[in-house]
């Protein structure tokens, strides 16, 4: 009987410390996206500095580019494309929208492209499921231009 109480009270601190550790997950990701009134988002762990949301139509990878070099926020103008690194840190698997971008960055398509390029291809990363691709830059259907800068 003594062994069966010792195996109940260590399941149920078992249970506590991994209740605790997901909430202090759960508050400190709540701190590292920051907006701000000027459609900008302050990423505090990477210092990097994105628009809240896409460019909202279909682009492809020049015109793409070309609007993110050209996109003013915050009173900054040094956008660009994100590279597929800076990509990755916006992506969260356990986000419940279409389109799994970080809150409070939004995405009305599956891809925003990204300054990685091979010859005449450039990489991306598919929103929906994390799967990272390349596709001709002539394409548009689908593809959104996300500007970033560094934070200084």
């Amino acid at each position: 009987m003594k062994n069966l109480w010792k195996s109940i009270w260590l399941s149920g601190l078992f249970v506590c410390l991994f209740s605790l550790s997901g909430a202090v997950a759960e508050t400190s990701q709540g701190n590292r996206f920051v907006a701000s009134e000027d459609n900008t988002v302050l990423d505090t762990t990477t210092g990097l500095m994105w628009a809240t949301k896409d460019n909202g139509i279909d682009i492809d990878w020049d015109a793409a580019k070309s609007y993110c070099e050209n996109y003013s926020a915050g009173g900054h103008a040094d956008w660009r494309l994100p590279t597929l690194k800076e990509l990755g840190t916006i992506y969260d698997s356990t986000s419940q929208k279409q389109f799994k971008s970080v809150a409070p960055i939004t995405l009305s398509a599956c891809c925003p492209w990204s300054s990685d390029v091979q010859r005449k291809r450039a990489r991306t990363i598919f929103f929906m499921s994390g799967e990272v691709n390349k596709f001709p830059k002539k394409l548009s259907s689908g593809f959104r231009a996300l500007p970033v800068r560094k934070a200084q």
